[in-house]
């Protein structure tokens, strides 16, 4: 009770500093441009939200069926299922960009938002939020982890614990833009570690940005087994691909 009383006390406030931030700095929509919005809702309208039926179980991707994938045969991942909520395009696309690349920081309260109620939809009993952790040298060049910026507005609407540390990058790895799935799967392997004293025993959600293959979710999943996790979620604002079901 104590722990949830914080969080909310905590959201409050955070909440009315990005208000009177607002206020001193008029924000500008991250999808369209338009004056005194982070995120407007006509842009939010516009995302091509992924529907939580007829998709594998497991990895979330949409196909004809709620059976397991043939990436997911073949790969069998760890973690206990990964969700996301829409296609990375249009102005979902923009939005993330303007969060990653912009320091459009303000905009991590809008796009929490749809991830929360996706979450409390799912209704997995979860212990602790964490991100996928930046290597060293990007969280230098951005000064932030915007994935760690969604968990945090997660955790402080859902009252769910959120602990950064749980997952250490070990190693930089190349970007994983323009990689096949087997050519991301070999670029991330090993390059996680995840504390016992933290995860043992814990049902843990791992929060990211955008998905792909899910080969970065599976070795941070990887990371969180060995530490002795005993359930790992996966949840991200977005999934780039191909594949959408007409």
């Amino acid at each position: 009770m104590t722990e949830s009383l914080s969080a909310s006390r905590a959201f409050r406030t955070s909440h009315a500093l990005w208000r009177v931030i607002d206020w001193v700095y008029p924000p500008r929509c991250a999808g369209c441009g338009k004056l005194g919005v982070r995120w407007c809702v006509d842009c939010q309208a516009k995302v091509k939200v992924i529907p939580q039926n007829n998709i594998c179980p497991l990895c979330g991707i949409p196909q004809p069926g709620s059976v397991l994938c043939q990436e997911c045969i073949a790969y069998q991942p760890v973690y206990t299922a990964v969700r996301s909520w829409g296609w990375y395009e249009g102005t979902l696309r923009s939005a993330i960009h303007r969060l990653k690349y912009h320091s459009d920081m303000g905009v991590s309260e809008e796009l929490a938002k749809p991830l929360t109620h996706l979450l409390l939809d799912l209704n997995w009993q979860v212990d602790l939020v964490t991100a996928v952790p930046l290597s060293q040298k990007r969280r230098r060049e951005r000064g932030y982890n915007q994935s760690a910026l969604l968990a945090v507005w997660l955790g402080l609407t859902t009252g769910i614990h959120f602990q950064e540390s749980v997952i250490d990058r070990t190693r930089d790895t190349n970007s994983q833009v323009g990689l096949h799935a087997h050519q991301r799967r070999q670029n991330v392997m090993g390059a996680f570690t995840a504390r016992p004293q933290i995860a043992a025993g814990k049902s843990i959600l791992i929060l990211d940005d955008v998905t792909t293959t899910g080969a970065t979710m599976q070795a941070c999943a990887q990371a969180l087994q060995a530490a002795g996790a005993s359930r790992i979620y996966g949840l991200t604002l977005a999934r780039a691909g191909q594949i959408h079901l007409s």
